[in-house]
């Protein structure tokens, strides 16, 4: 059993952490951490205990700050993730920490709006832009979502250290193999949302509309036993890959509703997965009011959905796209946050759930681990 678990919250209002023992029935809950930032971010550093945030404010902008100490004391980075001189765009948002493998010690990736990436070497002291993403070729035409153009999605392969992929919403999904000097356009065989208005292209500078530039991925998992098997929730369904997104197959059947935003995989069970389906992009939660999660326990052909502990009327919950997480204690923790602060915790494989914060202010990010 584990010592203990540990679930780092991220709100409008500051970051949250809570732990509890194995039984994870009782929660002690320490914060608001950086009050008065919006942190979109929180990530757990196994290496070291380290625990980072990405910050956002509307006056200070985007940083990012670290805690050795179970958030005691926060550092932010000697010199902030920025684009370099002479480019012509500013910093808009942090999004997504993601701690390096354990076989590059100290590196972290870091991921931004618009569109961009960095790598720190020095456990997120300064950081370093990716340029090759930066320049590739189809950039002018890369397609924002409705929250901007954000690199969302770091997925890292753990059995070759020069693969790794990214999620841009809603430009699609990214792969290198060269440990980042060149980036595959992959994922080409999902749907496209269809031509922006001329307004909207105007308005976020896209040059010409290209529908293979246009795969608004939202959030991306890796299965338990193949790196290259990989579950997509996209604005327009669900899909799975099973070649690191050469090619795709929707596996939306079954889901009442095909929008959705955050889907998470068991570490340890292959083909385990959950998502919480909604009725659209308009209406960003589910057409009835009730608030279900979806589990597959075979990669997405069956579904089923979970509602023991969840309120079912009236229930107009919504959840961002980094605000589901497992923490890979055994049975696994499954935890999901909402935009009306409530979170919602399960520690049977998302059997059953429970409020375990209710009044949280609203949840922008869930990430959990055994500490």
């Amino acid at each position: 059993m584990a010592d203990k678990i540990a679930l780092f919250v991220g709100t409008n209002k500051g970051g949250f952490i809570l732990t509890s023992d194995a039984s994870r029935q009782k929660w002690d809950v320490s914060g608001p951490h950086m009050r008065g930032y919006s942190i979109d971010h929180m990530a757990f550093d196994p290496r070291d205990g380290r625990t980072f945030m990405a910050l956002n404010h509307e006056v200070y902008g985007p940083e990012v700050v670290s805690s050795t100490d179970h958030g005691k004391n926060w550092k932010p980075s000697e010199a902030e993730a920025r684009f370099a001189d002479g480019r012509d765009r500013t910093v808009e948002k942090l999004w997504n920490i993601q701690p390096g493998r354990p076989s590059e010690p100290g590196v972290v990736y870091l991921g931004g709006m618009p569109a961009a990436l960095w790598k720190s070497e020095d456990y997120g002291k300064t950081w370093q832009e990716n340029t090759s993403l930066q320049e590739h070729e189809s950039r002018p035409n890369w397609s924002p979502g409705a929250g901007g153009l954000c690199l969302h999605t770091i997925i890292l392969d753990p059995r070759d250290q020069d693969r790794m992929a990214i999620g841009i919403s809603a430009a699609g999904y990214f792969r290198t193999d060269d440990g980042g000097k060149t980036w595959l356009n992959r994922a080409l065989d999902l749907p496209s949302n269809g031509k922006p208005s001329p307004e909207v292209m105007e308005m976020f500078g896209i040059v010409e509309y290209d529908p293979d530039q246009d795969k608004c991925v939202h959030k991306v998992a890796v299965d338990a036993s193949d790196p290259a098997v990989q579950y997509i929730q996209h604005h327009t369904g669900v899909f799975r890959t099973r070649d690191y997104c050469e090619t795709v197959e929707e596996i939306s059947e079954g889901l009442p509703e095909q929008f959705g935003f955050p889907i998470v995989s068991h570490p340890r069970k292959s083909g385990h997965i959950w998502v919480i389906p909604n009725n659209s992009g308009e209406f960003r939660t589910s057409s009835v009011g009730a608030f279900r999660i979806y589990k597959s326990e075979n990669g997405g052909d069956d579904w089923r959905a979970i509602t023991n502990g969840l309120p079912q009327e009236n229930a107009y919950f919504s959840t961002l796209r980094e605000s589901m997480a497992v923490d890979g204690a055994d049975p696994l923790g499954v935890y999901v946050g909402t935009k009306n602060g409530i979170l919602f915790g399960s520690s049977d494989e998302g059997e059953s759930w429970r409020a375990i914060a209710p009044s949280l202010p609203p949840i922008l990010s869930v990430e959990a681990a055994v500490i």
